[in-house]
């Protein structure tokens, strides 16, 4: 009987109890765009460090992360044939050798500090999607003496396609060496330290020049299961003299979750927002109905009767916004999932020195979407409380001489 008259007053103000509805909506919608939008920020930048910085596991040795920022190729790992049959595990689906080098690169007169990297050209499009980066020209071969550059590290350097870079750095035993080479393509990954400073060259051309035959400075590696990399960068590490982390342990990563309570700050904001507008809401619902209830206890009804009523209707209302709230919620992020969204069309990221992109990509989950659900719902129905008890506790006489 409560649900059915409930019910009822709920049809018979329909334009109050839509708008009402409408404010839980929008709070819902907003929750899970925003938690849904940092999630893909965290996602893009865990992406981007795997595939373009560290793998699942890196491999370097013992004393290399120490001096790491001083780019030793003295802590080179020999790509031996036993070290290499190691590696061949059932659990790992790409091996990728790499050597970062420190450069001065030059046109004319002009020398810019910059950061190298030698890769199998092969290896390093089958998992970190360099080749579909590449923005003019053409991606890396491992065959000549070619090289492909960051699109703001090309402008600085006034270089097109086809133009020679010269390399001017020094060998493992610490003596000058620079080579010329072709500038094959150029790529854009919409982070800005990697645009302005970095380029690639074929993993041999490196080893040569550097004078690392058959030497990398680390081996990034690709798990078919990403859940075992802990596991298996300790049973590397155990069967050999060099260091493997996995990717939980990149410090990037490490330093990105720690700035996450900032992002839960953000959340919070968000939450407490919502249920203001939800306060606001279910505070004008029940204060417009004061001389309503007056009336309902001159007629006998008890006050939990009525506090049942009440609580009935704030929750249909907050039923219907949060439902409302979590489909328009669902769509947009759903939809921003497949679509992105374009950072650029805001500002540039040309600038942005952490490892996301430009294009941001919603994470959305069905355990997101059915949290914000329920919390619309019982927050109207929790915060629809505080004046329905403050009203019930009105003498009827008090109640029906309230002016609404």
């Amino acid at each position: 009987m409560i649900l059915k008259l409930a019910y009822r007053n709920f049809l018979r103000n329909t334009r109050r109890s839509i708008i009402s509805a409408l404010s839980i909506a929008i709070a819902i919608t907003l929750i899970i765009f925003v938690q849904s939008y940092l999630r893909g920020i965290l996602i893009n930048i865990s992406d981007n460090v795997i595939k373009l910085v560290a793998g699942h596991i890196r491999i370097t040795t013992l004393n290399y992360e120490r001096q790491e920022r001083l780019l030793p190729l003295s802590e080179a790992i020999e790509l031996s044939p036993d070290f290499m049959r190691l590696l061949q595990r059932e659990e790992i689906l790409y091996i990728a050798p790499r050597i970062k080098f420190g450069v001065l690169l030059g046109q004319d007169e002009l020398s810019i500090p910059s950061l190298g990297y030698a890769i199998d050209a092969e290896t390093e499009k089958k998992f970190s999607g360099l080749d579909k980066r590449v923005i003019q020209g053409a991606y890396l071969d491992n065959f000549g003496n070619s090289v492909v550059l960051g699109r703001e590290l090309a402008r600085r350097l006034n270089l097109q396609i086809g133009d020679t870079l010269t390399i001017i750095t020094r060998t493992v035993y610490d003596s000058p060496t620079g080579i010329n080479l072709v500038v094959q393509g150029i790529f854009s990954t919409g982070i800005g330290g990697m645009d302005r400073n970095i380029f690639y060259i074929p993993l041999k051309v490196g080893q040569r020049m550097l004078d690392l035959e058959n030497r990398a400075t680390e081996i990034a590696i690709i798990l078919k299961n990403p859940r075992q990399s802990i596991k298996i960068a300790r049973e590397i590490q155990s069967q050999s003299n060099y260091r493997a982390v996995p990717y939980q342990y990149n410090q990037l990563l490490k330093y990105i979750n720690s700035i996450t309570p900032i992002f839960s700050i953000i959340y919070i904001i968000i939450l407490i927002v919502a249920c203001s507008t939800i306060a606001n809401t279910m505070i004008m619902v029940v204060y417009e109905r004061v001389q309503e209830i007056g009336m309902l206890k001159a007629l006998g009804l008890s006050d939990l009767s009525i506090v049942k009523l009440l609580t009935c209707e704030a929750g249909i209302i907050g039923l219907l916004g949060s439902f409302i709230g979590s489909v328009g919620g669902s769509i947009l992020s759903y939809w921003l999932k497949y679509q992105g969204l374009d950072l650029r069309v805001v500002s540039s990221t040309a600038s942005f020195d952490l490892p996301y992109g430009p294009i941001i990509y919603f994470a959305p989950t069905p355990l997101l979407v059915t949290t914000a659900f329920w919390f619309g719902l019982i927050s109207a129905i929790f915060v629809g409380l505080i004046p329905i008890l403050k009203v019930v506790k009105l003498e009827p006489a008090q109640a029906l001489r309230t002016i609404t």
